[in-house]
């Protein structure tokens, strides 16, 4: 069976480390890559045999920060068509904007509540393996206060 692989781009070592234990469980049907900085994923993007099949990406990093890196993916033809969904701790509409307009499938706001991560983590398994706009959709009706999607 091939691992769907979700990168996820964060440089905060205790989210980063919260979001693989919400990913307990899926080791079977997902490998989850982490990199601590937007030079560190453009990096492994151009080393990966295969590329990932959704990008969780931080929204405030030092460097270069989430809304520089996803201009950058999404510009560069190798990574543009990869699903890119932005995490952030605050819900600003600028940073919801932003997101939207550099060409993000959606913007979460990270949840402080562990079981609540473990669910959206679960939900975007689903979407990978199946319909990620339309599981992101479901999720933004199930929780519209965290998760905010783009047409």
């Amino acid at each position: 069976m091939n691992r769907k692989i979700i990168l996820l781009v964060d440089d905060d070592c205790d989210d980063a480390e919260f979001f693989k234990w919400a990913m307990v469980g899926t080791e079977e049907s997902f490998a989850v890559k982490f990199v601590d900085s937007g030079d560190a994923a453009l990096d492994l993007l151009s080393q990966l045999d295969s590329l990932p099949d959704l990008i969780l990406l931080d929204a405030g990093m030092p460097k270069m920060n989430g809304w520089e890196l996803l201009k950058l993916i999404k510009q560069d033809l190798r990574f543009g068509e990869i699903p890119v969904v932005m995490m952030a701790t605050s819900s600003r509409m600028k940073g919801i904007d932003d997101a939207h307009s550099l060409g993000a499938e959606a913007y979460i706001v990270k949840p402080s509540d562990f079981d609540e991560l473990k669910q959206i983590m679960q939900q975007l398994c689903i979407g990978v393996q199946t319909d990620l706009k339309s599981t992101l959709a479901d999720m933004r009706s199930n929780l519209p206060e965290n998760i905010y999607t783009f047409n």
